[in-house]
């Protein structure tokens, strides 16, 4: 209900080359499935598409009291937990740019490797993530290695500040914290 992306289906929430799935047909991954905790067939979902925003995650009851589809997306921790919809497989759609040439465009910068745990509040798009590998950069060169990073921004204005996306896609599984519960999902994101 009083999510930063209430009410913008069809409005520019991100850069142009900006496309987010959530796929847990994708087998392998950590977040896959066949079918989602309330029985729902799998599907791919486009969630941003080209910078617009396409579609929302829903479990039965979000997608019966907003009257939008529903996404195959109901997950529970366990049979004591009612689902709620979550993440499967989440990820940006690489670009064209090699990671070599964005670095040699980077005056002076942070490269973040690995990221921590962290957390986002869903109501103003504001996060914290702790860095768990970054380097420093410098005139195009990944210099000294950085430690006690912290990452802090705001999740829809990060979106509509990407300038280039790699043509890399890393996945990385790990679990996906709502509601007391945890479940295991996968995200991914080219650099």
């Amino acid at each position: 209900d009083y999510s930063v992306y209430r009410d913008k289906i069809g409005r520019r929430v991100a850069a142009d080359m900006v496309t987010m799935v959530d796929d847990p047909t994708l087998n392998g991954l950590f977040g896959a499935y066949g079918c989602d905790d309330e029985g729902t067939l799998a599907q791919r979902n486009v969630l941003i598409e080209n910078g617009v925003l396409k579609k929302y995650m829903t479990d039965v009851l979000s997608s019966k009291l907003m009257n939008i589809p529903l996404t195959s997306n109901g997950r529970r921790e366990s049979y004591r937990n009612i689902p709620v919809p979550r993440m499967s497989n989440t990820f940006l759609l690489p670009g064209k740019a090699t990671f070599d040439s964005m670095l040699e465009r980077c005056c002076d910068g942070l490269l973040v490797m690995k990221m921590g745990g962290g957390e986002v509040n869903p109501t103003s798009g504001d996060f914290v993530f702790y860095v768990a590998e970054a380097y420093m950069v410098r005139n195009g060169k990944i210099a000294e290695p950085v430690r006690g990073a912290t990452l802090t921004g705001n999740g829809p204005e990060t979106l509509c500040n990407i300038i280039e996306l790699g043509d890399n896609l890393i996945m990385d599984p790990g679990i996906c914290g709502k509601s007391g519960q945890g479940v295991p999902v996968t995200d991914g994101q080219p650099a």
